[in-house]
């Protein structure tokens, strides 16, 4: 159902924008996602009577496509789709005697809503800043055991969430080629992105400990825009 209704709000927004006299232009995008430690992107660190783990947060991937209406010279506005993955290191120990470790990737698909400012640094380069917020779907909860099978990790991701996003960057608009991005992004989800359980998994000693995940990230932004190919007509003098 909630499908359903998003789908038809997707439609409608499209609809109406495409209604409107803009600019629209397709592109792809790539955004590796650092583990900087800033917005609380950092180790989790859980400790529950000699059941001890960490969860480390590494280089993660987000990856699409984006639409953008330009409405003027400077204001422009986006949306898209793109695959997400959030990737983390989990180490865990057992009363100091029995150690495991495991890797683990968290998907959301995002569809991002930001609006875009433009300032013309010369005749072909632009600096742009944005700000809007995403829809985020759950792909699927992940689960996975240590590779000695001692230790095993559940992660419940929430079904839907909503964020807060941010971009700065800078971009070269080709005459010929295209349009070349390079800037920076952060995402701040309005909800955690889900909960991590683990458990171990010997039989004399079976225990479980819970984690929150925030789900924020910080990203490098590489994004291409194609060509306009549409021809203009020619002005009536």
């Amino acid at each position: 159902m909630h499908k359903k209704i998003f789908i038809t709000f997707c439609f409608i927004g499209f609809s109406m924008l495409y209604g409107q006299k803009s600019k629209t232009t397709f592109g792809l995008q790539y955004k590796p996602m650092i583990p900087i430690k800033v917005l609380n992107v950092e180790d989790i660190l859980i400790n529950d009577e000699g059941f001890d783990a960490t969860i480390s947060p590494v280089l993660g991937h987000n990856f699409g496509a984006i639409i953008r209406w330009g409405f003027t010279d400077k204001i422009a506005f986006e949306s898209g789709l793109s695959y997400v993955r959030r990737n983390f290191n989990l180490d865990v120990t057992l009363d100091d005697s029995l150690s495991g470790s495991l890797q683990y990737g968290v998907v959301n698909y995002e569809i991002p809503f930001q609006g875009l400012f433009y300032v013309r640094l010369n005749k072909r380069f632009y600096m742009n800043a944005a700000t809007g917020v995403s829809l985020n779907f759950r792909a699927s909860d992940v689960g996975n055991f240590t590779d000695n099978r001692k230790f095993s990790q559940i992660t419940l991701v929430q079904y839907i969430n909503l964020a807060y996003i941010a971009n700065i960057g800078f971009e070269y608009r080709s005459k010929k080629s295209g349009t070349f991005y390079l800037g920076a992004s952060l995402s701040t989800p309005f909800r955690p992105l889900g909960k991590t359980t683990i458990y171990s998994e010997d039989l004399v000693n079976v225990k479980k400990i819970s984690a929150t995940l925030i789900g924020n990230y910080l990203s490098v932004d590489l994004r291409y825009f194609f060509k306009d190919s549409k021809k203009r007509k020619p002005t009536v003098q």
